[in-house]
C-alpha cells in the first residue's frame, strides 16, 4: 500500500485563513496575474484545483457569465469557505472532494487548470505525472496556470528568498502577521532541514517537466520571494 501522505491540518487552516493575504507574497497580484493567464481559453470551463478558500475561483467568474468552476480541494472546511465566497454565482460551479495525490479526480476535459501552492505537496515524479494528466485533461489550445512555491538552487538565493518572504509578510500584515508567521515557522526557506509536508521543485525542473508532459508555450510568468507563476498550453 502507499505510504500516507502527510496531512493539512485543521489548524493549519486556521491560520492560513486569517493571515493568507499576507502569507501569501503580493495575494492579490498572483490571483489576477493567474486569472489573466486564462482570458480567451476555448472552453471557460476551469478545474480550480486545491481551490482553498476560493479566491482564485472568485475573481475568475467576475471576468464573465460564462465562466464556470469546478472546485476541488481535499479539505472539507476549505470547500466550505470556497462555497460561501461562491455564493453570489450561483449554477455556475461545483465542489469535489478528493486529495491532489489521488488520480481518480484526474479526468477532463476542462478549458483551463488553475492551482495555487498545491504542487510543490508532490514529490518531483508526483509532479510530473501530475503535468501528465493536467495536459490530457485539457482541451486543445486548453491550459494550465500555476502558482507555486519553488526551490532556490544555490544557497544565496535561498537567503535572498527568504529574506523578501519575511519582508513581504510584515509589509502586507503588519507585526502581528509577522509574528504568526515566525512563530509558526511558516518561512519554508528558513527551515534547517527536509519538510515532512512541503516538497518544492527548482523553476528549471518545473519548467523541465512541463514540456516533457507534452505543453507547448511553457513560461515563468511572475517570480517573487521563492514563489512562481508559470503558465502551459495544449496544443
Amino acid at each position: 500500500m502507499p505510504a500516507e501522505q502527510p496531512a493539512w491540518r485543521p489548524s493549519d487552516t486556521e491560520l492560513f485563513t486569517t493571515y493568507g493575504d499576507a502569507f501569501v507574497p503580493r495575494r492579490r497580484e498572483q490571483i489576477t496575474t493567474v486569472c489573466d493567464l486564462l482570458d480567451g481559453i476555448p472552453d471557460p470551463h476551469v478545474l480550480d484545483l486545491c481551490c482553498g478558500e476560493g479566491l482564485l475561483s472568485e475573481e475568475y467568474l467576475r471576468r464573465g457569465p460564462a465562466c464556470r468552476v469546478t472546485l476541488l480541494d481535499g479539505s472539507p472546511e476549505m470547500l466550505d469557505k470556497a462555497a460561501a465566497r461562491l455564493a453570489p454565482f450561483p449554477g455556475r460551479w461545483q465542489r469535489v472532494q478528493a486529495d491532489i495525490h489521488d488520480c481518480g479526480w484526474r479526468r477532463g476535459p476542462v478549458g483551463g487548470v488553475m492551482t495555487s501552492l498545491a504542487a510543490h505537496h508532490l514529490d518531483g515524479p508526483g509532479k510530473h505525472a501530475l503535468y501528465r494528466d493536467l495536459h490530457d485533461m485539457l482541451v486543445p489550445g486548453g491550459v494550465l496556470v500555476m502558482a507555486d512555491l519553488v526551490e532556490p538552487v544555490g544557497a544565496r538565493a535561498r537567503e535572498v528568498a527568504a529574506a523578501h518572504w519575511d519582508r513581504a509578510v510584515r509589509e502586507a500584515g503588519g507585526d502581528e502577521a509577522a509574528q504568526a508567521f515566525e512563530g509558526a515557522e511558516w518561512n519554508y526557506f528558513r527551515l534547517p532541514g527536509p519538510d515532512p509536508v512541503d516538497t518544492p521543485s527548482s523553476v528549471a525542473e518545473h519548467l523541465t517537466w512541463l514540456a516533457d508532459a507534452g505543453f507547448a508555450d511553457v513560461d515563468l510568468v511572475w517570480l517573487h520571494a521563492g514563489h512562481a507563476i508559470f503558465t502551459a498550453t495544449r496544443l
